[in-house]
């Protein structure tokens, strides 16, 4: 077989990446670093613990850096550590960096790096996986035998200068409240100041029990609240697990590899929200059929630092594609960035669609 891969090697970008369906088929995977004239090259195993052989969905993600990412940074962005490795290279101007050995894959892929300052340089390989955050809790027989099939595999390469590995530079702290990964069904879900907006909701409709996906639907409650900057909401999805990210600071959100392919995002929101408002819940739609009763719930939170009065929240789809027959799987994210000034028109992303709904993971 020889797959060709979806990545952006002709692409002149520091960020680079593909997916696959299985990562068993990188487990013999090598690095080759080449030099001109050189027709061996330097061979350097990706994993060589094997931990990829135990198949999940697998994004691969390369980097350039002026200085290496936080470890712990990268276990909120990718998830848990499950392996890494660090070798010391030296490069010339004319070196090439290539990944070789992918079973199904008979083509070297090239990482599109150049024109490299010619020195010693680090390169780290560090594997994670994210688990959705609904097995954190307590799942149903046939949730926990769906829990495999959602985790995800990041294979996180970065290169940076020798000397930049012994300095220890300021970075802006990732935090379990900039990045969430969970399932979420039909109804989607919306993000909001719970505490402020359980007493707009009040106000405008009164005390007591009421079924808000109703009230919604009737739209005069949900533009209000939208107006106002009190939530924002994406509002139907195929139900999937998907990563909803907000990073600290505008430099941290360039390690985000969502736009890596340099694709446009799939879906853009544009939401008004409240200059004071600096940290949103996630509840899934269907949970507003019991309100206030449903706010009472830990929901996870996200922070949306900064002042600004504009939130926008652009979803990326990454497909993870099949060498051996398998599925091809959408790996979606959504990106929430804070903008100055007040939106000209508010934008809801509503009814995403990403797979077949046959495919439905069935965690939710």
């Amino acid at each position: 077989m020889n797959t060709l891969l979806h990545t952006n090697s002709n692409h002149q970008n520091s960020v680079f990446g593909f997916a696959l369906a299985d990562s068993a088929v990188l487990a013999e995977a090598q690095l080759i670093i080449s030099q001109s004239g050189d027709t061996d090259g330097v061979l350097l195993d990706i994993d060589p613990q094997r931990r990829l052989k135990d198949g999940r969905k697998v994004s691969v993600v390369a980097q350039q850096l002026e200085s290496p990412i936080d470890r712990q940074g990268a276990n909120i962005i990718y998830g848990e550590e499950l392996a890494y490795v660090q070798y010391a290279i030296h490069l010339k101007p004319d070196s090439t960096i290539s990944i070789a050995s992918i079973e199904g894959v008979e083509q070297a892929i090239q990482l599109g790096w150049s024109a490299f300052m010619e020195g010693e340089y680090e390169l780290r390989i560090s594997l994670h996986m994210k688990t959705p955050r609904i097995a954190e809790g307590t799942l149903e027989p046939e949730q926990l035998a769906m829990v495999k099939y959602a985790q995800v595999i990041t294979v996180y390469i970065s290169l940076f200068p020798a000397e930049a590995s012994l300095s220890s530079p300021s970075q802006a702290v990732w935090s379990r409240n900039h990045h969430v990964f969970d399932s979420y069904g039909r109804g989607g879900f919306i993000l909001a100041d719970l505490p402020r907006l359980a007493r707009r909701v009040e106000e405008l409709v009164g005390p007591g029990s009421h079924n808000l996906i109703e009230q919604f639907a009737e739209g005069e409650l949900s533009d209000t609240l939208l107006e106002e900057g009190l939530m924002a909401i994406a509002w139907g999805v195929t139900p999937w697990c998907y990563s909803i990210y907000s990073a600290p600071d505008e430099q941290s959100a360039q390690l985000l590899g969502v736009d890596k392919l340099d694709d446009e995002p799939e879906r853009k929101g544009i939401y008004p929200i409240d200059p004071a408002i600096q940290q949103l819940s996630i509840v899934p739609a269907n949970e507003l059929a019991h309100w206030p009763a449903c706010i009472q719930q830990d929901w996870p939170v996200i922070n949306v630092s900064g002042k600004g009065e504009t939130l926008h929240m652009d979803l990326y789809v990454q497909i993870c594609e099949s060498v051996n027959g398998l599925h091809e799987n959408p790996l979606p994210s959504f990106v929430l960035t804070r903008r100055e000034g007040k939106p000209e028109a508010i934008r809801p992303i509503i009814d995403v669609v990403i797979v077949d709904e046959a495919q439905d993971l069935g965690l939710t």
